[in-house]
C-alpha cells in the first residue's frame, strides 16, 4: 500500500517505448535506477482496488471531474432559456440563433480528434486544466456581449466567443472521459450523470449573472484542480497509426450503433435547446425565467435517473435491452412536447413539462452505456487496453457528439422556420424510432451471441440458431 506522499507523484508514464501507458496510482516500480508510480496489472484499466474501494487519489479525481463536468455541461444549458429570446428581440432569425449553438459544436468536432492525440503526449491533467481556464474566461466574456447594441456586431461577437469556448470544452470533455475510462473503466458511464444538472442555473441566478458566476467558478476550478488532481508526466505514444486504430474501431457494429445513439442524443437535445424558447414564449406564454425552472426540474430528474441507468447497465450482460426500451420511451416523449400533429392535441404547458421531463429521464438510459461499450468493443477488436486507446475512443465519442450538435440546431432551425416547432419535434421522434429499431436488432443479436456461448443443452442455444 502506497504512502500518502505517493499521491503527489506523477501518475502518467511510459514504462518503455513499446508498452502501454496508464493514468493512475498503482504500484511502485523501478527502472534504470528511477522510481515510478505505475498502474497495477489490470489490463490497462488503472488501479482496481480490492472490494471496489476507491483510493484517496481516485476520490480526488472523482471530485474534481464531477465538479468540472457539472460546470462544463452548464455552458450550453445556462443560455438556453433566454439567449434565443434575447437574440430574436434583436431581429436575429431562428436559423442564425441555431447556428450560434451549432458553431460551438463545429469547433468541438474539429478539436476533439486533436485532443485525443495530444492528451497522452502533453499530459491529460495539463490539457484538462488549460481547457477549463479557457472555457471559464470565454464564458465571462460572453456575459458582456449584451452591451453590444448592433445586431450584426452582436451576432459576430457571439460566434467568435463561442468558437474559442468550444475549443476549451473539447479539451475538458475529451480529457475527462479519458481519465474516467482509465481509472473507472467498469463504471465509465458515471461521468455522464453530471453535465445536465446545471440546466436550471439561469432560473436561480438571473439574466446577467449566470455567465459571470459560471465562468468565474470554472477559472477557480482550474486553480483548485492543480491541487485536487494528481500531476502527470508525458506518455510515449504507441506505434499504432491513427487510421489503423480507426479501422479496428470501425470493425464493430456495436461501436457504430453507440456512435449513432451519441449522435442522436446531442442532435435531439441541442436542437430542442436552440428552438424551444421562442415556441414556449410565443405559443404557451412561458417566460424565460419560468422555462428555466422547467429545465431545472427536468435535468434534476436526469441526474437522479442516471445513477440508476448507470448501475443497471454495469450489471447487465446485454445493456442493449435497456437502451432499446429507453429509446422507445424517448420517441414517445418527443411526440408529447409540442405536441406532434399526429396526436391531434392542442399545445399545453404541462405537456411541454411532461415531455421534457420524460425525455431527460429516459434518454440517459440509452446514452450513458455508450462510452463503456465503445471502450470494451475497441479492446475486443485488438486495440491496446491503455491510455492511448482510451484517449482515442474518447475523441471519437466526442466527435460523434459534436457532429450531432452541428447538424441538429441548424436543420432544426430550418424546419422550425419552414414548418413550425411541432413538425420539427415529430421529425426528431421519427429519427429516434429508427435508431430504436437498430438497437432492438442489436439487443436480439447480443442475446443470441450470449446463448451460443452457453453450455450444450441450454434452451436458448437452439432457439438462437433458428
Amino acid at each position: 500500500m502506497m504512502s500518502s506522499n505517493s499521491d503527489k507523484a506523477p501518475l502518467l508514464l511510459s514504462e518503455n517505448k513499446t508498452s502501454g501507458c496508464n493514468y493512475g496510482a498503482g504500484d511502485k516500480t523501478e527502472a534504470n535506477g528511477e522510481t515510478f508510480v505505475t498502474a497495477s496489472s489490470s489490463g490497462g484499466k488503472g488501479p482496481q482496488p480490492t472490494e471496489n474501494k476507491m483510493s484517496w487519489t481516485q476520490k480526488r479525481l472523482l471530485v474534481g471531474l464531477t465538479l468540472v463536468s457539472l460546470l462544463n455541461g452548464s455552458l450550453i444549458a445556462v443560455m438556453v432559456p433566454f439567449f434565443p429570446v434575447e437574440a430574436a428581440a434583436r431581429g436575429v432569425s431562428q436559423t442564425l440563433i441555431s447556428a450560434v449553438f451549432s458553431c460551438f459544436a463545429v469547433a468541438q468536432m474539429i478539436a476533439s480528434p486533436l485532443v485525443g492525440r495530444l492528451a497522452p503526449v502533453v499530459g491529460v491533467t495539463r490539457l484538462y486544466n488549460i481547457g477549463i481556464a479557457t472555457a471559464g474566461l470565454t464564458t465571462i466574456t460572453f456575459g458582456t456581449l449584451s452591451y453590444i447594441h448592433g445586431k450584426d456586431a452582436f451576432v459576430a461577437a457571439c460566434f467568435l466567443v463561442r468558437l474559442v469556448e468550444a475549443v476549451g470544452t473539447a479539451a475538458v470533455s475529451g480529457c475527462a472521459f479519458t481519465i474516467i475510462g482509465n481509472q473507472f473503466a467498469d463504471r465509465a458511464g458515471m461521468l455522464a450523470v453530471a453535465p445536465a444538472v446545471g440546466g436550471g442555473l439561469y432560473a436561480v441566478a438571473g439574466f446577467g449573472m449566470p455567465f459571470y458566476v459560471l465562468g468565474g467558478t470554472m477559472v477557480g476550478a482550474a486553480l483548485l484542480n492543480q491541487w485536487m488532481m494528481p500531476p502527470l508526466v508525458k506518455c510515449e505514444r504507441n506505434a499504432v497509426p491513427f487510421l489503423s486504430m480507426l479501422s479496428m474501431f470501425g470493425q464493430s457494429s456495436k461501436n457504430w450503433l453507440c456512435l449513432m445513439i451519441v449522435f442522436l442524443y446531442s442532435f435531439v437535445f441541442l436542437t430542442f435547446d436552440a428552438c424551444v424558447a421562442p415556441y414556449a414564449n410565443d405559443v404557451l406564454g412561458i417566460t424565460p425565467s419560468t422555462l428555466g425552472l422547467y429545465f431545472l426540474v427536468a435535468t434534476t430528474v436526469y441526474a437522479l435517473t442516471s445513477f440508476m441507468w448507470a448501475r443497471l447497465s454495469e450489471h447487465s450482460r446485454n445493456p442493449y435491452v435497456q437502451m432499446s426500451l429507453c429509446l422507445l420511451a424517448t420517441t414517445g416523449s418527443l411526440l408529447l412536447i409540442a405536441p406532434s400533429p399526429l396526436l391531434n392535441t392542442a399545445p399545453r404547458w404541462w405537456l411541454l413539462g411532461l415531455g421534457q421531463t420524460l425525455l431527460e429521464g429516459f434518454f440517459g438510459g440509452a446514452y450513458i452505456p455508450c462510452f463503456s461499450q465503445m471502450l470494451q468493443e475497441s479492446v475486443r477488436k485488438g486495440l491496446a487496453d491503455d491510455l492511448v486507446t482510451q484517449a482515442f475512443v474518447s475523441s471519437v465519442y466526442w466527435t460523434g457528439y459534436s457532429l450531432g450538435s452541428v447538424v441538429g440546431p441548424v436543420s432544426g432551425g430550418l424546419l422550425v422556420d419552414a414548418y413550425g416547432f411541432p413538425v420539427m419535434m415529430t421529425c426528431m421522434a421519427g429519427l429516434a424510432l429508427l435508431v430504436w429499431l437498430l438497437t432492438v436488432m442489436q439487443a436480439v443479436g447480443t442475446a443470441c451471441s450470449e446463448g451460443r456461448r452457453c453450455p450444450s443443452g441450454n434452451e436458448t442455444e437452439p432457439l438462437c440458431r433458428a
